[in-house]
């Protein structure tokens, strides 16, 4: 059960529209990977996605999402942007609508032939 529940933590952290949801769950990331040392690429994870980085939407968005996707061969790149599909491009603030756009494209732009079919 680990790989979903740190995709689906990883996913609040970076996506929530509130910044006390995106900052408890970085430190729920970050509990569970110094207590537990199970979670997929934990370390990496804790050091892209912290408290400050997270602390404003824009880059939480356009830069820590990149860099998460990234990591271990693209581990949660799909999850993410599954995410930004289900959930965010309909969502009802705009401006979550328009970061949600602008995040699918970096994702999409660093994914394998796979990712980009699945789209």
């Amino acid at each position: 059960h680990v790989p979903q529940i740190a995709s689906a933590l990883i996913q609040v952290a970076v996506f929530d529209r509130e910044i006390n949801c995106r900052r408890a769950a970085a430190a729920a990331v970050q509990e569970h990977v110094g207590r537990q040392g199970t979670f997929p690429n934990g370390i990496d994870v804790v050091t892209v996605a912290d408290y400050w980085t997270l602390s404003a939407r824009r880059p939480a968005y356009l830069v820590v999402a990149p860099q998460l996707a990234a990591l271990g061969g693209g581990t949660y790149r799909l999850d993410l942007i599954n995410h930004l599909v289900d959930r965010k491009l309909a969502h009802q603030d705009v401006q979550i609508r328009i970061l949600a756009g602008q995040a699918l494209a970096k994702l999409a732009a660093g994914a394998s032939g796979d990712v980009a079919v699945h789209l």
